[in-house]
């Protein structure tokens, strides 16, 4: 059994899914570990008692602490997944650095709070990091990432992203999803359009225009702010020549849309009335990112979230927003 150390029981540690009962969803860090034939929880960190019980009902025997600097010490640790506030996550991180047996942090995202901390973080440490982006381990995105490197579709014409919850919030994960499908494309110019009713004092929620380039084509690409007192809307449309691919967050899917002969008018191009769909397993892939951990562990698997991924959303963000991050 590999041994992971949990320090954060919040939202994404424990209290998005802590029924114990069903096994077919892993929302959380606590259900993801438990429902692994793999792992054990050895360890569970956070300053506040209230969840120590719940946490008993998935693992008898761990070992409930208040202080992660306790954890500083323990030899039994192969996995440390850390879901505290970001502005946290520095200082635990840094307190690990001469910890040569634990082989991944598994970090929940944004990695870190300022700049200076991505500059400062152990070189030792940097190359441990999984940073918790999901959607980069489901099948049938990974699929979508291949099909897109082959030209499976046709040249790609505009990518138009909606969204809400602020860009560094909701919006940082369509900036992965883009990064990840299209392999950190460089970005030659960008544009703040609008705003929309903000979501916190520091993350607005913008239209923004940006011009990527990916493989030796430049590309428009748009996201839409939405306003999140409304709806919580998160889609990622791909218009391609022979192809339109829209992820509906809400859906958890992929539609592929054909390019086909209107009934009426042959002469026209429009998308097909129904499209071929592939299912996004939202609520396993805490579950798979654990499994890609384990492979990494074992080197049968690169490392798909890595610091240079974060790096590379980092960056993209810094481009919107001047650098004012």
């Amino acid at each position: 059994m590999t041994n992971v150390a949990l320090i954060g029981i919040g939202n994404i540690g424990l209290l998005f899914d802590n029924n114990i009962n069903d096994k077919s969803k892993a929302l959380s860090h606590i259900k993801a570990i438990y429902l692994h034939k793999n792992l054990i929880l050895k360890y569970a960190v956070d300053i506040d008692n209230t969840h120590k019980q719940t946490i008993k009902q998935f693992f008898p025997n761990v070992i409930f602490l208040n202080d992660y600097r306790k954890l500083i010490d323990k030899k039994d640790i192969d996995i440390l997944s850390i879901a505290t506030p970001t502005s946290t996550h520095f200082d635990i991180l840094n307190s690990f650095k001469n910890s040569n047996n634990i082989k991944i942090f598994f970090m929940e995202k944004p990695l870190f709070h300022t700049k200076s901390e991505y500059k400062k973080i152990n070189k030792k440490i940097k190359n441990k990091i999984v940073v918790n982006y999901l959607r980069r381990y489901d099948k049938n995105i990974q699929k979508l990432k291949k099909q897109i490197k082959s030209n499976s579709f046709g040249n790609l014409q505009k990518i138009v992203i909606n969204y809400c919850k602020g860009l560094k919030n909701n919006g940082s994960h369509m900036i992965d999803m883009v990064n990840f499908l299209f392999s950190n494309p460089k970005i030659l110019d960008t544009k703040i359009l609008s705003q929309t009713k903000e979501f916190t004092k520091d993350d607005k929620t913008y239209d923004i225009f940006i011009k990527i380039k990916y493989k030796n084509q430049i590309i428009p690409l748009y996201f839409l702010g939405l306003d999140h007192t409304l709806y919580n809307i998160i889609e990622h449309n791909l218009y391609f020549e022979n192809k339109i691919i829209k992820y509906i967050n809400s859906k958890s899917v992929i539609e592929y849309y054909d390019i086909v002969s209107d009934k009426n008018f042959p002469k026209y191009k429009v998308s097909a009335n129904k499209p071929m769909i592939k299912y996004v397993k939202t609520t396993k892939l805490m579950l798979k990112a654990y499994d890609d951990i384990l492979n990494i562990i074992k080197k049968d698997k690169k490392n798909i979230s890595s610091y240079n991924d974060e790096i590379a959303n980092i960056k993209f963000l810094n481009k919107i927003l001047k650098g004012n991050i």
